[in-house]
């Protein structure tokens, strides 16, 4: 049943995309596929990747802490 709604999902788009006259509509369009296609991985820093790489680690070992926690160490800058 779900692919059903995605499809109708997708017609729906595609019929209102064709009906668009607003060309900045479209240009959003147009910037949330290229964005979509980007592989986000090649703009970071080493340093971001690291972290990143460092993180799933964590992960992987259970070093995590509950996002509830993360909230209170956080929530001056939030």
């Amino acid at each position: 049943m779900r692919n059903t709604k995605i499809e109708d999902l997708k017609q729906d788009l595609i019929s209102w995309i064709n009906a668009q006259e607003n060309d900045a509509i479209l240009r959003q369009i147009e910037d949330i596929r290229k964005y979509s296609e980007k592989d986000f991985w090649a703009d970071l820093s080493e340093a971001e990747k690291e972290s990143i790489r460092l993180g799933r680690e964590d992960a992987k070992k259970g070093k995590l802490i509950p996002h509830s926690e993360a909230k209170k160490r956080y929530e001056k800058w939030l």
